[in-house]
């Protein structure tokens, strides 16, 4: 505008240069010359509003920049993604196809952030290739999408469509929403909104599971379910409601349009209309929270079905009235029929009973002098009697407790476990496993012995002959019955007895050889190994040397055989003791070289002569059954003294055939094995033998210790 002034202020100058050379009169001139000042001046004004306006004009362009920024910020950032294309008509098309990136029959006018972030293109690739969106079409629903788009194009009308499309590999759902405008030049102009419906379809399928699943619930716990509008009456249930009372959902629906909103009253037992009315009203008051009644209804077949209630009123009018209420009902036909019937039991019992209290009270004057009499004999029986209950608690126990073992009564019931306690610690084992016995295998009236020794309340060690059994009366266990003897004096007498036939008996084991069996058959196996290992030896040095063991081994049976010496007579064993004496043997049975014997001990001492003869003899008979029957290559030998528990425990395991315990157990045979059991039992000790075929055998035997030669 500026520059259009500056032209006119010049082409005056021009003209008025050209009006003075052509005007010599002066009067004429400064007419002349006053208007064209008149001129410039209102020029000179005119160019200073201009200047206004410019700025002016400028102020509101960058207004209007600021409001187009706005406007584009809430358009970019608005949850559905915004864009507009403009397609030119028919006649302009040309040459020009929607594939032709460089010059497409189109322009793209606008396209939100939101829009390229859903289909993670950017505005270039929409504008080179409007026919993207078309690529990212999930195969299945392309065929939908090309079906609307064209109709759309064709008829110029609003496209609408929802479907699928794959971005980098990832499914989402989209809804694509067009409307055209016809342009005065015949374009078509299209404004466009894109929707990610992603997030909402797959709640959508998770709700629907979830409704699934709760269907699924309802119909496992034959739960219906309502839902009614208290002001119009109208009620909706689902098919386990209907089914409740032998109808089905469409019968149900009929009758609530026939019967009205109280139509509820048409089904329910007449006794029980006016509580269900109640019950309904202080929930509608807001006195109660839920509304929990059991009333009876009638089934389709004419019969009354219990039906327990639960519903909750969740809406209410603007004016404070109940609206829409949901519930459930639950058949509790069965359980009230029970109900009922235990009621009548009860009844019945309570009569029963006062007449069984009359019989009792009777009975009880002759149960006290019952009692009287029993007080007296348990009072003053001469044994230790008690009763345990299955709670573990002393129910009874006899006064001779104080006598054997110097505790009284009173610390037994306060301390059940004091009957524990006072077990002798090497006995403990045995104690233990007593009990466990009584409480697995014991069947009613069975009883159960047992010889154990228990420390007193001054520290005296006392033997204790042990009887119990398991008290059932009407098949109901009432604890156990228990009876303890003190025989002490018993077993002493027995002890020196046994010692006496002990002594005797190794006197003339010593004398006559009786047990050749136990010394002699060792080194007589030892004598068939060499005998084996020359048969299947060909090299004739090997051979002389196997013949001077082998005669060195018969020397020595027949030395044995002759002195009855370290076999028989326990010359060694006397001596050197126990483990020295084994571990000779076992030295003898290795020099063969046919068998592997490892010996293994914590101590050297030496027991009393009675245990290391037993103990001898038994593991001597245990090696000459390996070597005899067992056809192993190893046997192991554990001895271990355990001074907590004043016990020995002998282990001895080899790896060969095995055998069939529990069958040689049951049918008594086994010489070698029964042999081994009764000098276990003569010294109060236990053994477990344990061997199936083709699994070799273990034994494991325990000894308790009397006394001690260091």
């Amino acid at each position: 505008m500026e520059k259009i002034y500056n032209n006119i202020a010049n082409n005056i100058l021009k003209n008025a240069e050209e009006f003075l050379s052509s005007h010599s009169n002066e009067t004429e001139i400064n007419e002349s010359l006053s208007g064209a000042i008149e001129i410039i001046q209102n020029l000179l004004s005119l160019q200073s509003e201009t200047e206004t306006q410019n700025i002016e004009l400028q102020n509101s362009q960058e207004r209007f920049q600021k409001e187009r920024e706005f406007y584009q910020d809430i358009l970019n950032n608005h949850p559905a993604g915004l864009y507009r294309i403009c397609v030119l008509s028919l006649e302009k098309w040309g040459n020009k196809s929607w594939a032709n990136s460089d010059n497409p029959p189109y322009t793209v006018e606008f396209m939100s952030d939101r829009f390229s972030e859903i289909l993670e293109i950017s505005r270039k690739e929409f504008e080179q290739n409007f026919f993207i969106i078309s690529d990212l079409i999930f195969a299945d629903d392309k065929g939908s999408f090309v079906k609307e788009n064209k109709i759309a194009n064709k008829k110029i009308i609003p496209f609408r469509w929802e479907g699928r499309i794959v971005v980098n590999k990832k499914i989402k759902w989209i809804r694509l929403e067009s409307i055209p405008q016809k342009l005065n030049n015949n374009d078509v102009q299209w404004t466009g909104i894109l929707y990610d419906l992603t997030e909402r379809i797959n709640n959508e399928e998770e709700l629907n599971k979830t409704r699934v699943q709760l269907e699924d619930v309802l119909s496992g716990a034959n739960i219906g379910t309502l839902e009614w509008n208290i002001q119009t009456g109208k009620i909706k249930f689902n098919d386990i409601w209907a089914k409740n009372l032998g109808y089905s959902v469409t019968e149900l629906k009929i009758g609530s349009v026939l019967f009205g909103s109280k139509g509820w009253k048409k089904l329910t037992h007449p006794d029980d209309i006016a509580y269900a009315d109640e019950m309904l009203l202080r929930h509608f008051s807001g006195e109660m929270p839920n509304y929990i009644i059991e009333v009876r209804m009638r089934h389709k077949k004419g019969h009354w079905v219990w039906m327990r209630q639960m519903g909750k009123v969740k809406t209410w009018t603007q004016d404070g009235k109940p609206l829409l209420m949901y519930g459930i009902h639950t058949n509790i036909d069965d359980r009230k029929r029970s109900e009922i019937e235990l009621s009548n039991i009860n009844n019945e019992l309570e009569k029963r009973v006062q007449k069984r209290t009359l019989e009792l009270e009777t009975l009880n004057t002759e149960l006290l002098l019952s009692e009287q009499k029993f007080r007296t004999i348990s009072d003053f029986t001469y044994d230790w009697e008690y009763w345990k209950s299955p709670e573990n608690k002393i129910i009874f126990m006899s006064p001779s407790v104080v006598r054997i073992t110097g505790y009284s009564i009173s610390e037994f019931e306060n301390n059940p476990g004091l009957l524990d306690e006072i077990v002798y610690i090497s006995d403990q084992d045995i104690w233990k496993n007593h009990i466990t016995k009584r409480t697995e295998d014991t069947k009613e009236g069975d009883s159960v012995e047992l010889t154990f020794r228990i420390v007193t309340k001054k520290g005296e060690i006392r033997s204790i002959g042990h009887v119990c059994r398991s008290i059932y009366v009407n098949g109901m266990c009432l604890g156990i019955r228990v009876s303890n003897r003190d025989i002490t004096d018993k077993m002493n007498a027995e002890k020196e007895l046994l010692a006496v036939t002990i002594n005797v008996e190794e006197k003339e084991r010593n004398r006559f050889s009786s047990e050749l069996h136990d010394g002699m058959g060792p080194l007589l196996s030892t004598i068939k190994l060499y005998f084996q290992w020359l048969s299947e030896n060909e090299d004739k040095q090997k051979n002389i040397l196997i013949t001077e063991k082998g005669n060195q081994c018969i020397e020595a049976a027949i030395q044995t055989a002759r002195e009855l010496s370290r076999g028989l007579s326990s010359q060694l064993l006397a001596k050197s003791g126990y483990v020295v004496a084994i571990k000779d043997f076992c030295n003898r049975i290795n020099d063969t070289g046919k068998i592997k014997v490892v010996f293994k001990t914590n101590t050297n001492k030496i027991f009393h002569q009675f245990l290391e003869i037993t103990l001898y003899r038994i593991t001597t008979e245990l090696l000459k059954n390996t070597i005899t029957y067992a056809n192993a290559s190893l046997i192991e030998i554990d001895f271990e003294f355990n001074k907590d528990y004043n016990k020995v425990i002998l282990t001895y395991s080899d790896n060969g055939i095995g055998f069939d315990y529990e069958t040689i157990k049951s049918r008594n045979t086994g010489l070698g094995l029964m042999n081994i059991q009764h000098r276990v039992q003569i010294l109060k000790g236990t053994i477990k033998i344990e061997s199936s075929t083709n699994d070799g055998m273990k034994a494991n035997i325990h000894f308790p210790i009397d006394e001690l030669i260091d």
